[in-house]
C-alpha cells in the first residue's frame, strides 16, 4: 500500500487542484453568448436589479418574474459592479461557487486525516463533466449544490464535534440550508432535512440533536432566508406567494405545465452520464455495497444517502432537468473518490481494473470524438492550431500506457487531464466557431440596434431567449405572468399589435411567408442568423 502524501507535498497538490479547477471552470467563460432559455433571463433579472438599485422585486423587461428567489441575481449583479455587464460578470459567481465547492470538499475530507481520499474526491468533482458544465452558466443549480454541499458537511461535522464547537457547526449548517433556499427555494431545505435526517436514523443519533440545537439552528435559516423572503413577501403579498411557491413549485413539480417530461429513470441516466469520465468507478463502489464495511456513522455512508434521495425525489416529479440532480455530484465524487483513491494505492482487484481499463477506453473515445467533430466544423486549423485538436488524443494515449505500465497515479491525472485538454482546446478553436451556432446573440444586437423609441422585440412561433438581456429588457411581456411576450398564431400577433405600434419579431424563416402574405400586417426585414430572423411587424393602417 502506498502511503499517504507527505505534508510537504500537500501544498503543491492543493495548487494543481485549484490550477485544474479554474481551467475547468474560468477559461474562456465569457467567450459565447448566453445559452438556452434559462441564462439570458437571469442574466437579465440581475440586470434590471443593477440598473433599478431594486434588489427586491425580481423583474424580466420591466414585469414581475417570480420564478426563481434572488441569491444568483444579488452576485451576478455585484459581478457587474466589478466587470461591467457582460457574460463574463454574470457567470463569473457560479464558476467562483464551482472552485469553492471544490476546495471545501477537499478541506472537509482532509480534516478526517484523509488527504487522499480528500485529493481524489475533489479531482473527480471539478473534472466531471455535467459539473464542469453548470460552473460555466449563469444557473442558480451551482450556488444550491454548494450551499447544500457545505450545510451537509457542517451538520456532518456537528455530529462529531462537542461542546461550542457543536453549535458552531450546527449554526453553519443552518446558515447555508438558508443560503440554498435563497438560492433555488424550498427544494433546498427538502433535500437537506430529507437526507440528514435519514443519515441520523440509519447512524442512531437522531436523539441526539438537542432542543437548543434546533432553535439555534431554526434562528440562523430564517435570519439568513428572510433578508429576500420578508421583504418581497411583505412588498407583493400574494401574488408572490400563489406565482413563486404554489406554481414555481407545486405545480412545477406535480405537473407537466413547464414542457420538461421525462421517464422515471431520466435522473439515473444523468447521474451516471454526468459523472463522465469517471463513470465506470461506480462499478466498484457498488459492488462494495455488498461487503460495505464503513460505519453507518461515516462520511461515505452520508455521501450514499446523499446520492440516492435527491435522484429518487426528482424521479418521481412530472418536471425533469438535468440541473435538478446537480446537487448529488459532490456526494457521488466522495464516492467515486473513494474508488480512484483504493486504485492509486495500489488495491487492484477485479472491478478496480475494469473499471480503470473502461475508463481509458472512454478516453480514448472522447480524444477521437472530439476530432472527427472538430473535421466537421469549420475550424481554422492552420500553424499551431493543428496540433492543439490532437492533445486530448494524445492524453489519452498516454493514460493507456500509464495503464500497462502500472502507473496508477498517473494514469488518474491523464484522465483529469483528457478533460481539461478537451477545454482548452475547445475555447481556442470551437468557440469562435461556435459563437453563432449555440447562441442568437448577433440577431439579438441587430435587432435591438434597429428598435426605435419605445418599439419592443415579440416572438413567433420561436422561444427565444437571447434578446431578452442582450436588448436590455426591451421584450414584450407576457399579459398576466411576466414572461416574454411568444405568439402561437398570426391572431396572437395581431392583439398584441393592438397596444404596440409595432413590433420586432424574432421568428424562423420558414414563417416569414405566411407573415407577409397576411393582409392584416406591414414586415420589414431587419435582421437574420441562420434560420433565424428579425422583422418588424405592425398593423396595416
Amino acid at each position: 500500500m502506498e502511503p499517504q502524501p507527505a505534508a510537504k507535498q500537500l501544498p503543491y497538490a492543493f495548487t494543481a487542484l485549484l490550477a485544474t479547477s479554474a481551467i475547468a471552470f474560468f477559461l474562456g467563460l465569457g467567450r459565447l453568448g448566453f445559452l438556452g432559455p434559462d441564462e439570458p433571463r437571469y442574466a437579465e433579472v440581475a440586470r434590471e436589479m443593477f440598473v433599478s438599485g431594486d434588489y427586491i422585486s425580481t423583474r424580466l423587461c420591466g414585469c414581475l418574474w417570480f420564478e426563481k428567489p434572488a441569491l444568483l441575481y444579488w452576485m451576478s449583479a455585484t459581478g457587474y459592479h466589478l466587470f461591467g455587464v457582460n457574460e463574463f460578470a454574470a457567470r463569473v459567481p457560479t464558476a467562483a461557487t464551482a472552485l469553492l465547492t471544490v476546495a471545501l470538499m477537499y478541506f472537509a475530507v482532509s480534516r478526517l486525516g484523509n488527504r487522499g481520499l480528500a485529493l481524489a474526491s475533489a479531482l473527480v468533482l471539478a473534472t466531471s463533466g455535467i459539473f464542469i458544465a453548470y460552473a460555466r452558466v449563469a444557473t442558480p443549480d451551482m450556488i444550491l449544490t454548494a450551499s447544500i454541499t457545505a450545510s451537509l458537511l457542517a451538520a456532518y461535522y456537528s455530529t462529531r464535534a462537542g461542546g461550542r464547537a457543536r453549535s458552531v457547526y450546527w449554526a453553519l449548517s443552518f446558515c447555508c440550508l438558508g443560503l440554498a433556499v435563497l438560492a433555488k427555494g424550498l427544494v433546498g431545505a427538502v433535500l437537506v432535512f430529507a437526507i440528514f435526517s435519514i443519515y441520523l436514523f440509519l447512524a442512531g443519533q437522531l436523539r441526539t440533536v438537542r432542543r437548543r440545537d434546533w432553535l439555534i439552528g431554526i434562528v440562523v435559516f430564517v435570519a439568513v432566508a428572510a433578508t429576500w423572503y420578508g421583504p418581497v413577501t411583505m412588498r407583493h403579498g400574494w401574488a408572490f406567494i400563489e406565482e413563486f411557491f404554489v406554481r414555481h413549485h407545486f405545480q412545477r413539480y406535480t405537473s407537466n405545465e413547464f414542457g420538461h417530461p421525462q421517464p422515471v429513470y431520466f435522473f439515473f441516466l444523468v447521474a451516471i452520464g454526468g459523472l463522465a469520465p469517471w463513470s465506470f468507478f461506480l462499478i466498484p463502489a457498488i459492488a462494495r455495497l455488498r461487503s460495505f464495511k464503513e460505519s453507518r456513522s461515516s462520511l461515505l455512508a452520508l455521501a450514499w444517502i446523499w446520492a440516492v434521495v435527491p435522484v429518487l425525489f426528482f424521479s418521481f416529479s412530472e418536471s425533469k432537468l438535468p440541473g435538478y440532480i446537480l446537487p448529488v455530484f459532490p456526494a457521488l465524487a466522495l464516492i467515486i473518490g473513494a474508488e480512484v483513491e483504493r486504485y492509486w494505492r495500489g488495491e487492484l482487484i477485479r472491478t478496480l481494473r475494469a473499471a480503470a481499463w473502461l475508463t481509458a477506453l472512454l478516453l480514448v473515445g472522447m480524444g477521437i470524438g472530439f476530432v472527427v467533430f472538430l473535421r466537421t466544423e469549420a475550424v481554422d486549423m492552420s500553424g499551431w492550431r493543428a496540433l492543439l485538436d490532437s492533445l486530448p488524443l494524445a492524453v489519452a494515449l498516454v493514460s493507456v500506457v500509464a495503464l500497462l505500465v502500472k502507473k496508477n497515479r498517473a494514469f488518474v491525472a491523464c484522465a483529469a487531464g483528457v478533460v481539461i485538454s478537451v477545454i482548452l482546446a475547445a475555447v481556442i478553436l470551437l468557440f469562435p466557431t461556435l459563437h453563432d451556432e449555440v447562441s442568437l446573440k448577433s440577431l439579438s444586437l441587430e435587432a435591438a440596434a434597429a428598435l426605435n423609441p419605445g418599439e419592443k422585440i415579440g416572438f413567433y412561433l420561436k422561444k427565444e431567449f437571447a434578446p431578452v438581456f442582450y436588448a436590455e429588457g426591451r421584450v414584450l411581456c407576457e399579459t398576466g405572468r411576466g414572461g416574454t411576450f411568444y405568439a402561437l398564431h398570426q391572431n396572437m400577433l395581431a392583439d398584441a399589435l393592438e397596444s404596440e405600434t409595432s413590433l420586432i419579431v424574432i421568428t424562423d424563416s420558414k414563417w416569414r411567408e405566411g407573415l407577409e402574405r397576411d393582409s392584416r400586417f406591414t414586415t420589414e426585414f431587419i435582421a437574420a442568423q441562420g434560420e433565424s430572423l428579425a422583422l418588424r411587424v405592425a398593423l396595416r393602417k
